[in-house]
């Protein structure tokens, strides 16, 4: 992890030793500035501290977080509730000696809240965790019972932790849910791998009520023909996916399209960048464009992995990044102002040598401005916007423009 400058240049004084010696998978910004790390890290520094540790604004640990001998096995997800405290998820099952299978509430000082009664908990690996306004909570992952009680993939917590019964959707077995996306109404969108619902076919996509049943005016028809991976709703509750399918209700598309509110795929919605082998991750623009990313090829023979469509899914050609990155790309986080920074195991974007990291302006050109010197010496997988602007960066690298940052770095962004 590290922490880099607006322009690229490594924050000099975000201070993390040898940082940590194993992967971070999660990284959330608290309101006071300091940073929840949870991965499969056993060390921070020199320091014994296993899979969750908090850091301070300067990248040092933050020996008043007291974790003791912390989780047992990784943490994927942690999220910060309004009151401080932390909800992790992972594949843990136990926290500081205490039996907590899979996920948990930590105090503000990292101490397992005791008030916070998961019971056994799920049976497998917690993924997500979504907070919801009125507090309860959705998790998402592996598991197929949670405190005994059988629920596949996705479940709803009260605040204190317990399964809220009233919430009792059935999938299939073998079900793996990737995101959710909430309606205003309270009903929430499913996707990923799955094909049954509650015993009915039902093909990657599912709308459910508030209760967990399975909303049958939302009208997929047969849904796709393959996972969906990503998931957003538009301001006008239309819904965009992408994945790795072909078709939709019967329908050969390309594996992004934007469904109606009812379900139905909207035709107005045309994407016109030719073969695409799948798309990761789709983020809607505050003008309605769409940045996606994935592997297709476009403009000819192009191979891309970064584009942004209009908001008929047209291809939007002022957005140009010419070659784009020689290799995969793993994050894309969106700036206020518009920008773009982007993570991965490149080694080149539109020809130019830069290692694992690289800016683009809004019309997909290289940020000149953006100096990440030498860059990462290895993959850069996850990075998170501070409020003041500065970026964290996690990954499996053990450098930075030649100064040593062990998976987590700060950069300025000035």
């Amino acid at each position: 992890i590290a922490r880099l400058n607006a322009d690229g240049s490594l924050d000099a004084g975000f201070s993390l030793g040898t940082g940590a010696n194993d992967r971070i998978f999660t990284a959330s910004v608290q309101s006071n500035g300091t940073i929840i790390i949870g991965g499969s890290f056993t060390f921070y520094n020199g320091t014994a501290i296993n899979r969750i540790a908090r850091l301070n604004t300067d990248g040092s640990l933050d020996t008043g977080f007291n974790t003791n001998t912390g989780a047992n096995a990784q943490v994927f997800a942690a999220s910060i509730q309004p009151s401080g405290k932390i909800i992790i998820g992972g594949h843990f099952t136990s926290y500081n000696g205490t039996n907590i299978n899979h996920i948990a509430r930590l105090n503000v000082d990292g101490s397992l809240d005791t008030g916070f009664n998961s019971g056994t908990g799920p049976n497998n690996s917690v993924s997500k965790i979504f907070l919801q306004p009125n507090g309860k909570l959705i998790i998402i992952g592996l598991f197929t019972s949670y405190n005994g009680t059988e629920i596949k993939g996705i479940a709803r917590l009260n605040a204190d932790g317990s399964l809220d019964t009233s919430f009792n959707p059935v999938l299939g077995s073998y079900a793996s849910i990737m995101t959710v996306a909430f309606q205003p109404d309270g009903k929430l969108i499913i996707v990923g791998s799955f094909t049954f619902f509650n015993d009915s076919k039902i093909n990657y996509i599912a709308r459910l009520n508030s209760d967990g049943s399975l909303d049958s005016e939302y009208n997929t028809g047969t849904g796709t023909s393959n996972t969906i991976l990503t998931a957003f709703i538009q301001p006008d509750g239309k819904l965009v996916i992408g994945g790795q399918f072909t078709f939709y209700n019967g329908i050969a598309v390309k594996p992004i399209v934007r469904l109606n509110v009812d379900g139905t795929l909207d035709t107005d919605f045309n994407p016109e960048i030719g073969m695409i082998n799948s798309i990761m991750t789709a983020i809607l623009q505050p003008g309605g464009k769409i940045i996606i990313k994935g592997n297709f090829i476009s403009l000819g023979t192009v191979t891309r992995r970064i584009a942004r469509l209009n908001a008929d899914g047209s291809l939007d050609t002022s957005f140009n990044d010419g070659t784009g990155p020689n290799q995969r790309v793993f994050t894309v986080t969106l700036q206020p102002d518009g920008k773009l920074l982007v993570g991965g195991d490149f080694t080149s974007y539109n020809g130019i040598a830069l290692n694992h990291i690289a800016r683009l302006n809004t019309d997909g050109s290289i940020d000149s401005t953006f100096n990440p010197g030498t860059g990462s010496n290895n993959t850069v997988r996850t990075a998170v916007l501070q409020p003041d602007g500065k970026i964290i960066i996690g990954g499996d690298f053990t450098s930075y423009d030649n100064v040593s940052r062990v998976r987590i770095n700060r950069l300025l962004n000035s």
